[in-house]
């Protein structure tokens, strides 16, 4: 294992002094070395033996670099904590590298060292895969077939070049697909129109911004001059909403205003509408009906004046439509006279014998009628 390579060169590398710097010049200075690098006290017998071993030569060189290797083993455990300490600082609280970290904090030296080596691997691959998963849950079509692709392989490369390129790959391409349905969808000419058209054209960053603000942004500037041309061509009431939702200088009133305001507002128009041209009608049937009734006087008032005018043209000539009224003369006579007609006294007998000879033709074609029927 790679990460097992490097430990062992770090190991080497701490070793290598030491080694260097344990011959016999310094091994007067063996027992103070053997000392301070024990884990715990050394009996009187033991640091007996650590001398007689350091004052061996290079006979005894093993030795003297095992006890060089244990003082080493106690410095590099302060720098294994400085090292743990670093990934718990830039690990999110939570994680499985945070949790393992801070395990290896409280442990022992060994814990420390095999948290470096292997525990702070696997921790992370537990992490990179727990995000691949996430990733792939809220992604888009072409995120979630990349990160499958990656937690099928199982491998911590896999992941790590999911989460450091191709989940940025896959979520441009479906940025794209969703630009593209918005351009589809918008007005042509319109702010949203234009705005989609340039992030399809742009670079991946571009078209990240157009989604997160920029179609927003485009959205409210759309409904705004939307707003305007109802507000120009509408009725008091439609006005009137439409001026109110522009001033408030909140996009959620103008939406409010498209979607329901503008058609509350025309039904007020419309029946204020209605309202007026029912009384204009009414009016006019008032005034029609006010004409007739006058045409209608006014007939009586020219028939009055013409029955006025023949009763004046009788009495002008000596005519009046009173009955006939029986005056006596002055003698007593019993001869009446018609009055102010003109008639004689020889009319009744005009009268009577007209119908004396009407009732002499009847009986002739009588008699003539059953003369024939006899005859048959």
């Amino acid at each position: 294992m790679k990460l097992n390579r490097v430990s062992a060169a770090v190991a080497a590398a701490v070793i290598a002094p030491a080694v260097l710097l344990s011959a016999p010049a310094f091994a007067a200075d063996g027992n103070k070395a053997s000392a301070a690098s024990a884990p715990d006290e050394a009996s009187e017998a033991q640091k007996g033996d650590a001398q007689t071993s350091a004052g061996k030569g290079n006979a005894q060189m093993g030795d003297g670099s095992k006890d060089s290797a244990s003082s080493s083993k106690n410095a590099s455990d302060e720098d294994n904590r400085f090292a743990i300490l670093k990934i718990i600082n830039k690990s999110k609280p939570g994680s499985r590298v945070y949790e393992a970290a801070q395990e290896a904090m409280n442990g022992s030296a060994e814990d420390r060292v095999r948290f470096l080596k292997e525990g702070y691997e696997l921790a992370q691959f537990a992490d990179d895969m727990l995000r691949t998963v996430q990733i792939s849950s809220i992604g888009g079509k072409a995120v979630r077939k990349a990160a499958l692709e990656a937690l099928r392989k199982d491998t911590h490369e896999a992941l790590r070049q999911f989460l450091d390129v191709g989940q940025y790959v896959a979520r441009d391409e479906d940025n794209r697909v969703e630009i593209a349905r918005i351009l589809h969808t918008a007005k042509r000419g319109s702010v949203l129109f234009d705005a989609a058209q340039e992030a399809l054209d742009g670079s991946p960053e571009d078209r990240t911004r157009f989604l997160e603000s920029g179609q927003h942004a485009a959205r409210v500037t759309d409904d705004r001059i939307h707003a305007l041309r109802i507000l120009s061509a509408g009725g008091p009431h439609v006005r009137e909403a439409a001026t109110k939702a522009l001033r408030s200088g909140n996009a959620e009133d103008v939406r409010r205003f498209l979607d329901v305001g503008q058609y509350e507002a025309r039904k007020l128009d419309e029946a204020e509408h209605a309202k007026d041209k029912n009384n204009k009608d009414s009016k006019g049937d008032e005034k029609a009906k006010g004409g007739r009734e006058s045409k209608g006087g006014k007939a009586t008032d020219d028939a009055k004046q013409k029955q006025d005018g023949a009763m004046d043209a009788k009495k002008s000539n000596g005519t009046t439509d009173a009955k006939p009224a029986v005056a006596t003369s002055s003698t007593g006579s019993s001869d009446a006279q018609l009055a102010a007609t003109g008639a004689s006294s020889a009319t009744p007998w005009a009268i009577g014998g007209t119908a004396a000879a009407l009732a002499a033709g009847a009986g002739l074609v009588i008699a003539s009628r059953r003369r024939t029927a006899s005859e048959h």
